[in-house]
């Protein structure tokens, strides 16, 4: 039995440049609770409740951080609430705690919203997802006009990219056409639910993407065959976005490299803890074209997800009768495992690689090859793993 305990990867340098996000961006949004990571591109947090440390390990792991502000609604609860004076303070908007406000008053708002975007900035965020952009079609108490709400819109996009940080334009489907210069992306909710999810097509013809989050589970797969033929990245949500439910429309992310310059450790939540995805056992199939790779999850995560790769060191014949060490890639696959759970992840060997390997180092019946188990994992903390370990394999490849 093959066992072994996954040290910490060093983290890479950041990006230096604002953030571009690609139009097939595998997605998670949390806004409640510690921030669990799962295997995406990018996680949508609450900026305010959550650290600089936070976000540096989730850059440890290669995930884009995206920013949740509200700015189209007070909230009573945040550190600033007692910025906004009364006479930009409207109705209720259904939320406890929470009122419109009359963003036809930017001289009043705009130093408030600059300075909750230039928080986003300091803790590391590479976008920002500004909440309740659409006051003009609510009952806000004021006589907020579509244009009025655009002009605020669009200087919210303005000053985010100022900051060199990507925003997202958030619902508001009726001026979608009018923002999409603006912004980099979309994140809808219940688009399908409401019938507006056409009402993006600026955007995925301009080739940024629209994450589109739905709540109503009897919905749920079949919402997800429309966003998948419209190129919308969807998934379904529990409407308090507390990490209970998260059924994505599309695949786990391969691991990605690192984009922070070191993992911390954040003080609120987000903590890195050592993954302990386990190698148990390593054994060629019956047909001898395959390898059978047993992980073991431990216990301390919600979930071991990332990559196996096959690789043998080997002598090949290169030009003039000469001979150089390579690495053959033999084979890889992505895997996910769950907490206390073991899992046997199939990897097919390629034929092409094995047959660069020198005649004396091609495996037979009688003969076994050289070869190395890479597991690359991350854990629910945030922290990012590899494990190797070497072995003998004995495998049968079919003629050609």
């Amino acid at each position: 039995m093959l066992a072994i305990l996954c040290g910490l990867l060093p983290a890479g340098a950041r990006a230096a440049s604002r953030w571009t996000p690609p139009q097939q961006l595998t997605w998670y949004w949390q806004l409640t609770g510690t921030p669990k990571a799962e295997p995406v591109a990018a996680t949508d947090i609450d900026g305010f409740d959550n650290s600089s440390g936070t976000v540096a390990n989730f850059h440890a792991i290669g995930q884009r951080m995206i920013c949740y502000i509200d700015v189209g609604t007070s909230e009573n609860w945040r550190p600033d609430a007692s910025q906004f004076p009364a006479t930009v303070l409207g109705n209720g908007n259904g939320w406890p705690g929470e009122q419109w406000l009359d963003v036809r008053q930017l001289a009043v708002l705009e130093p408030i919203m600059t300075a909750r975007f230039e928080m986003c900035q300091q803790k590391g965020f590479d976008a920002v997802e500004p909440d309740n952009m659409d006051g003009y079609e609510n009952d806000t108490g004021f006589p907020i006009t579509a244009a009025d709400q655009l002009a605020y819109d669009t200087w919210i996009a303005q000053e985010v990219h100022s900051l060199g940080m990507a925003v997202f334009q958030k619902n508001d489907p009726d001026q979608a056409a009018q923002l999409e210069p603006y912004f980099d992306g979309v994140i809808d909710e219940q688009c399908n639910q409401y019938s507006e999810c056409s009402s993006y097509r600026p955007y995925l013809s301009a080739g940024k993407p629209v994450l589109n989050a739905e709540y109503d589970a009897s919905l749920y797969p079949s919402f997800c065959a429309a966003d998948q033929a419209a190129g919308i990245m969807g998934a379904l949500y529990a409407t308090a976005l507390d990490g209970s439910v998260y059924e994505p429309c599309f695949g786990p992310s391969p691991p990605l490299p690192p984009i922070s310059s070191s993992p911390t450790t954040g003080t609120s939540g987000g903590q890195v803890s050592a993954p302990r995805v386990r190698i148990r056992s390593v054994t060629a199939t019956a047909n001898h074209v395959a390898v059978a790779i047993k992980l073991a999850c431990a216990g301390g995560n919600s979930f071991c997800a990332g990559t196996i790769r096959l690789a043998a060191v080997a002598r090949a014949l290169r030009a003039h009768g000469r001979r150089s060490r390579i690495t053959l890639l033999l084979g890889e696959t992505h895997f996910r495992v769950g907490v206390g759970r073991t899992k046997v992840i199939l990897v097919k060997v390629r034929r092409k690689p094995v047959k660069r390997l020198s005649p004396r180092k091609r495996p037979s019946a009688k003969r076994s090859i050289s070869a190395v188990v890479t597991a690359t994992a991350t854990d629910a903390g945030g922290g990012v793993a590899v494990a190797r370990r070497s072995v003998q394999l004995r495998l049968r490849l079919p003629a050609s």
